[in-house]
């Protein structure tokens, strides 16, 4: 396995920062990010955005509930039931949730690659703060922010608990954790830049 305490050979959560670096910023930099941030930005704007996200992040867990075990944990990182909790509480009925378009593309997920897609998960989840924190003063108590809001602290937890136990990698498996999580980063921008479909849109 890597370790950081071993000369000239990084840790694992370095070779996955390395990795992912620059399609990491591509997600952050997409117009459906930055809008986010943008002083006029509205309820229906979020709604679509949170629906869009639903779309990736559904097809995503079911491709990991597929080579996982059902008391696996990473299954615990549900991040699709914190978006349709969302959407309900802003008014999209089940119906309409159903109806949002679903990303249809390949995941290249295999047990040995898992702490990629864990990382991508937690980092996003780590990453919302600030998001939430400038959304709830835009939108005001009308938006709900299940998906990124953390008032418990949650993603520090996970993500603390995450770091030692990623640095555990057997060396042949970097290369894969790796490649998953560059995969899920591309599919996240692919599919924000995307024309979204208008199946399931409202106002």
């Amino acid at each position: 396995m890597l370790s950081a305490c071993e000369p000239g050979v990084s840790s694992v959560i370095d070779a996955l920062r390395q990795a992912t670096r620059s399609c990491h910023a591509k997600v952050g930099a997409c117009p459906a990010m930055a809008r986010l941030f943008e002083a006029d930005y509205t309820i229906s704007e979020y709604r679509q955005h949170l629906g869009r996200l639903l779309g990736l992040f559904e097809p995503l867990e079911r491709a990991v509930a597929g080579v996982t075990a059902p008391d696996h944990p990473v299954r615990e990182l549900q991040r699709s039931a914190a978006l349709i909790r969302d959407l309900s509480s802003m008014g999209l009925t089940s119906g309409e949730i159903d109806s949002l378009e679903r990303y249809g593309g390949h995941w290249p997920i295999e047990p040995a690659s898992l702490n990629g897609y864990s990382y991508v998960i937690l980092g996003s989840m780590m990453g919302a703060k600030i998001i939430v924190k400038r959304l709830r003063a835009v939108l005001g108590p009308e938006a709900s922010f299940c998906f990124y809001g953390d008032e418990h602290g949650r993603s520090q937890e996970l993500w603390a608990s995450f770091c030692p136990d990623l640095e555990k990698t057997e060396k042949d498996d970097v290369p894969k954790i790796c490649a998953t999580a560059v995969a899920i980063f591309e599919a996240y921008e692919e599919w924000l830049s995307a024309p979204v479909c208008a199946a399931g849109s409202r106002p």
